[in-house]
């Protein structure tokens, strides 16, 4: 999540399409960091856990980077964008339910 947001506000700085500047740019090579450090300690996660379980977990973060947008770059919380919410939360307790039987 900090790594969406990361890569958001770096590239509002951004002059061009350009790789080396996005490269350069702190905040975006910081943001894509923090993705391959994610990606490396998913790997681990899923060496012991169960994928249809960490993956709907991961699911969640739409709801935090939503209401974050919202806080932090005043973006518009739709009715839809509500109710998709509300879809991965249903969809997340219906899968961890279905866990503990």
């Amino acid at each position: 999540m900090a790594a969406q947001f990361l890569i958001k506000s770096g590239s509002s700085s951004l002059t061009s399409a350009s790789v080396v500047e996005m490269l350069l740019n702190t905040r975006i090579f910081v943001g894509y960091a923090l993705y391959g450090i994610s990606t490396l300690l998913l790997t681990l996660a899923l060496r012991d856990g169960e994928l249809s379980l960490l993956y709907p977990v991961i699911s969640l973060t739409y709801v935090w980077v939503t209401i974050l947008s919202f806080v932090v770059f005043k973006e518009a919380i739709t009715f839809n964008k509500i109710a998709g919410i509300g879809i991965i939360c249903a969809g997340v307790a219906m899968l961890g339910a279905d866990r503990k039987s």
